[in-house]
Formats: C-alpha cells, structure tokens, sequence
C-alpha cells in the first residue's frame, strides 16, 4: 500500500535492442575465466620454461657427478680389485693344481712334490675304482691295509714296481683278517683275502697311464669288481703284478679305500695332449667241463660227475685314441676263467672308459 505523499516514479524507458545488435555484459568472475585452448597454451609455455630451467641445472651438475662416480669406481677396484675377476677361495686353492684334480688330494700332491715342486705340474695319469658287492669287514679292512701300503709310493723312472715286495706276504701277515681267497677254482678261507681287488685297480690304473706290465696274472675264476680279462690276482712267491716306469719323470702312487671299493690314481708329469687310453675286454670263447674234471670231490659243491662247468676265455686290449679317434688297440692277453657255482658272480667284458 503506497502513502498518498508519497511521489510516483517516472517509468523506465528502454530502448529496443535489435535482435542481431545484442550486447552481453561479461561479469567481473566470467571476465577471469580462460578458454580451455587458451589454457593448455599457458601451462605448455609454463612447463617449457620449468624444463628449460631444470635441464639447465642437471647439465651443469653432470660434470661433477660423473666424476664423482668416476673416482669411486677407481677407489673401489684400487681397493678391493676388479669385481669381474673375483674368485672364491676353492677357485683360488685349484689353481694351484692340475685341472681337473680331485681337492681330496691336495695334500698327497703337496707331500710327494715337497716344498720347492710344482704343484700344478702333477696330474692323473690313469685311475680305476674297483667296487665289490661282497659285505665282509673283515674283507673291507684287509683291502683298507693294502691301499695304506701303497699309498704315496714313488715310481723312479725306469724302475720296476712289484707289488708283492711291498705288501709282502699278506698270508702269513697277521695284520690282515682271514677272508675268503681263490685256491684253485674254489673259495677257501684265508689271511689277506681282498688284496687282489687293490691289485687290480693297480694294473687297470697303470694300463690307462700307458706304463708298462712287467708281469701280471688272472684270476682263475672271475671277479665282481672288473670286466673280465682286466684283474691282477697276488700268490706270494708265485704270482705278483710288476709295472714299470717307462716315463721320463717319477709316478705316485694314490689309494684310497672305503668299504668293498679301493680307487687308486697314478700321478705323474702330462703325457701327449688329446691322448687317452682305455682297458677293454670282450668274451672270445666259451666251454663245459664235467664237474669231474676240475674238482676232486665234485659231491663237496652240490655237484653230481657230469655236471657242466662253464668256463670263458677272454681277450684284453689298450685301445689308444687321439683326439677321439682310435689309433691303436694292442692285445694285453688271452685269458681262461671258470664261472664259479660259489660266488655267483655275473661274467662281464668291455671298457673301464678312460675319463673313470
């Protein structure tokens, strides 16, 4: 309701706008408001600039860090050498030695060389580890005290080795167990019984070292522990394994034993490069027997007169190979074994292979 002293106001006239002249008035908020375009040009300039000044830093500090980086890496090596040639303190033990040398002989090559020798210079001529599937301790001690003996053994050049002068006569010897040993073609209890499994991984050994074999003797019946052909049996005073040392330099001899296995490895000075050798034997012939002809009392063993025995004959070779290839393959022997109904041991023939 409007007082009747109260003066009216004059109405407002406007002016007609024409719809193609419109005029827009831009608020002092709207007037602050960039185009999005607009605003994606500003902050690539901005950001140009930002990494033109960064860069601008990390450009004139890289001198002084790559020469920083220089320095410690220098430090480093000065100090504790080039990490790239690190070796541990195995490696560094087995570069004194041969390659190849088994570490559990270090010290046998550091005893038999001496003090002013060379190590390095020692290595493995031929090895053979003659294994027994037999269970008797006794048997197992008696193959211990024989490899003990032959232990570090030096082969002068052109001297002969016999192994019964160094065992002596292991029958009579009380240091050694009875066991069974071979009498004839049969198994009988015995002083020393086992010795000849060292003995033939003696003459195995000495075959793949390319030493000569003075003198040597089967079994009469074959072992379990070498293909048949290849073993060395022991008779004091009647049968002994003699080996000579054809070299220019001196053979030791290495014998370990543990259990039914004795591993025996001749050391000496390195042959021919590319040269090795191997031991084989292959089965030639094969014939029967009856049981009264070989054994006087053939009812002892089960066995009726005209019962077969089996009997096989083989042949040993030294087979030498040059750079892989066969280059000789000379006969050893010819020998004549009985397969004995008491051992029940399997006939096997072929090699000992030269890296064993």
């Amino acid at each position: 309701m409007t007082p009747r002293h109260a003066k009216k106001r004059a109405p407002v006239q406007r002016k007609p706008v024409h719809p193609t002249t419109r005029t827009t008035t831009v608020s002092p908020v709207a007037a602050r408001q960039v185009s999005p375009a607009r605003r994606a040009t500003t902050n690539a300039r901005s950001a140009a600039r930002r990494t033109k000044s960064v860069r601008g830093l990390s450009t004139s500090r890289l001198p002084i860090a790559l020469t920083f980086a220089c320095s410690a890496i220098v430090a480093f090596v000065i100090a504790f050498g080039n990490p790239f040639l690190w070796v541990t303190a195995e490696q560094q033990i087995a570069s004194n030695y041969a390659a190849g040398t088994d570490e559990d002989d270090y010290q046998f090559i550091e005893q038999v060389v001496g003090g002013e020798g060379d190590t390095a210079n020692l290595v493995c001529l031929g090895e053979y580890k003659a294994i027994s599937q037999d269970d008797d301790s006794d048997r197992a001690s008696n193959i211990d005290l024989a490899a003990r003996t032959l232990d570090g053994t030096e082969i002068k050049p052109g001297e002969t080795f016999s192994v019964n002068e160094a065992l002596g006569d292991t029958s009579q010897d009380e240091r050694y167990f009875e066991t069974a040993v071979v009498d004839g073609t049969t198994l009988v209890k015995g002083r020393g019984g086992g010795v000849c499994q060292v003995s033939t991984a003696l003459y195995i050994a000495a075959l793949k070292a390319n030493l000569e074999i003075v003198e040597r003797y089967p079994h009469t019946i074959v072992s379990d522990y070498a293909p048949i052909g290849l073993d060395a049996t022991l008779a004091y005073g009647q049968k002994d394994l003699r080996i000579k040392n054809n070299t220019e330099k001196s053979v030791f001899i290495r014998a370990t034993a543990l259990g039914q296995t004795v591993d025996v490895k001749l050391y000496g000075t390195a042959g021919v490069d590319g040269e090795s050798i191997d031991a084989t034997s292959k089965i030639i012939d094969r014939f029967d027997l009856p049981a009264a002809d070989v054994y006087d009392d053939p009812g002892l063993l089960g066995l009726n007169p005209d019962d077969p025995v089996t009997f096989y004959v083989a042949e040993s070779y030294r087979v030498l190979y040059r750079d892989g290839t066969m280059v000789s393959n000379d006969l050893l022997s010819t020998d004549t074994y009985q397969v004995s109904v008491q051992s029940g041991v399997l006939v096997g023939e072929g090699g000992v292979d030269p890296a064993k």
